[in-house]
């Protein structure tokens, strides 16, 4: 059992075991994403705290540039970014807010008055996409696609 089979099935005894013996705790897959990455996805607070306890890096970004507290932040996992807050950027910790408030989650703390209105918000995101798509930056207008597919989701009442 790989660590990222231990993380997918929740078993929290299985990946003890394996980083006890020494399992690296950052490895990647296909899609360069890190078991902290799944266990954020998932939600599991007890193995990202595991993880991060073996050493797993927070910082370390997918292919599509995203970290684990942007991943925890896209599928709402408020318990989870606050475990990871400490080491997200100012751009990351941005792009969460507008994700959990998609989401109907306001648990980050935010300045209304650094925070433009929704719409200027939306074009400007989307202006910068088509730009850094312009320039050969497609990773830009992957996470702007995310942030659309989370404003659907939060239409129909997802979590």
């Amino acid at each position: 059992m790989s660590l990222f089979d231990a993380v997918t099935a929740g078993d929290r005894a299985a990946l003890a075991a394996q980083l006890d013996a020494g399992a690296d705790p950052n490895p990647f897959d296909s899609q360069g994403r890190t078991p902290l990455m799944v266990a954020a996805r998932e939600g599991r607070e007890d193995l990202v705290r595991l993880l991060l306890e073996a050493g797993a890096e927070p910082t370390l970004p997918d292919k599509l540039g995203e970290t684990a507290f942007i991943t925890a932040a896209a599928y709402g996992h408020v318990t989870v970014c606050a475990l990871l807050a400490s080491k997200a950027t100012d751009d990351e910790k941005d792009l969460a807010r507008t994700l959990l408030a998609n989401q109907g989650l306001k648990e980050l703390p935010s300045r209304p008055s650094e925070i433009a209105p929704d719409d200027f918000r939306r074009k400007l995101a989307s202006a910068g996409a088509y730009v850094a798509g312009k320039l050969g930056d497609s990773d830009t207008t992957k996470r702007l696609e995310r942030v659309l597919r989370s404003e659907k989701g939060s239409d129909k009442g997802r979590k």
